[in-house]
């Protein structure tokens, strides 16, 4: 299965509102441009695949296998479509 197969379709939701354990493919950063530099040269960029661990006062982002920290009004700009879980 493709990775484009395994989206939902027309399913789009800022990072934020992401289910936490469920894998999201990024298709936009509407941050100011100083933060979407720093966001894409640690692996945040439009296509790439991140999952959110956990929601408290940040977002703990899983982002190919490295954890970061995501303050809430930076993943309100992150725009992801949530991928279908694999079958178990």
């Amino acid at each position: 299965m493709t990775a484009s197969a395994r989206e939902l379709p027309g399913c789009s939701c800022p990072l934020l509102e992401s289910e936490a354990g469920r894998p999201a493919t990024v298709v936009a950063i509407a941050c100011g441009e100083q933060d979407a530099c720093r966001l894409r040269a640690m692996g945040v960029y439009e296509g790439a695949t991140v999952s959110v661990i956990n929601k408290r006062h940040v977002l703990l982002v899983d982002v190919r296998g490295t954890r970061l920290a995501v303050g809430t009004d930076l993943a309100q700009d992150i725009t992801v479509q949530p991928q279908e879980r694999a079958a178990s």
